[in-house]
């Protein structure tokens, strides 16, 4: 892969036209956690919106989110994208 001239020495946040600045998740399992949780909130789905709450705290407490959790999430999704949140 050849590397424009422009783009050598960009930082690699920035090579792409992303701010540097922008909070991003440090991992995919809070990133689906929060937009989960956002639909889940806006069809009052409880069990789904604390298993996304248990999520996003186990990554601020630096663990793993539980994989029932995860399946919970995923499901909401398959669910979901049949239907179109």
């Amino acid at each position: 892969m050849t590397i424009p001239g422009e783009v050598r020495g960009v930082s690699a946040d920035r090579s792409l036209g992303i701010a540097a600045s922008w909070a991003k998740p440090d991992n995919i399992w809070v990133e689906t956690a929060w937009t989960v949780l956002e639909a889940a909130n806006d069809l009052d789905d409880e069990a789904t919106i604390e298993a996304c709450q248990r999520v996003i705290d186990d990554d601020s407490d630096g663990e793993l989110p539980a994989q029932s959790d995860m399946n919970i999430i995923f499901g909401f999704l398959d669910v979901h994208a049949h239907y179109g949140l």
